[in-house]
């Protein structure tokens, strides 16, 4: 499986992070590879949209949301191929989290392949998701630190 994850400190408090996460009015403005996104009332488990980028569209299903552990795992399908985006929200200010209010958010993008091994490997050192995973997590950071 191809994976690329990195993480971020933002200035703000877990709470707000979660807030532009899990509302779907503002994944126009942050989810990778989404200009819009139709048919998704509220962000919980097992939802369904549809999403557009240019001229292509898909579906996707929440996977999981879970406010407690500040995790949201969402799966997204164009034309047979399944990309997995899972973020997980940290406290992340003060001395050993202690105090502040910043927050670290992870994201990780993972998917199958096409030609097994060596596909994957070719994939794993792909410049264009790699810069998808942190462009998605500075547009998260400007949101909620703007």
């Amino acid at each position: 499986m191809a994976t690329f994850e990195q993480h971020t400190k933002i200035n703000a408090p877990v709470d707000k992070v979660w807030a532009i996460l899990t509302n779907p009015a503002t994944w126009e403005q942050w989810f990778p590879g989404v200009d819009q996104v139709t048919s998704l009332g509220a962000v919980a488990a097992e939802s369904t949209f549809q999403w557009q980028h240019g001229n292509e569209t898909g579906s996707g299903t929440i996977v999981a949301v879970d406010h407690d552990r500040g995790l949201l795992k969402v799966v997204t399908s164009h034309t047979g191929h399944q990309v997995t985006h899972t973020f997980d929200l940290d406290r992340a200010g003060g001395l050993f989290g202690l105090g502040g209010d910043d927050t670290r958010l992870d994201y990780k993008q993972e998917y199958d392949a096409p030609g097994g091994f060596i596909g994957e490997f070719i994939s794993g050192g792909n410049p264009a998701d790699a810069l998808k995973v942190k462009q998605t997590l500075e547009k998260v950071r400007h949101l909620a630190e703007g």
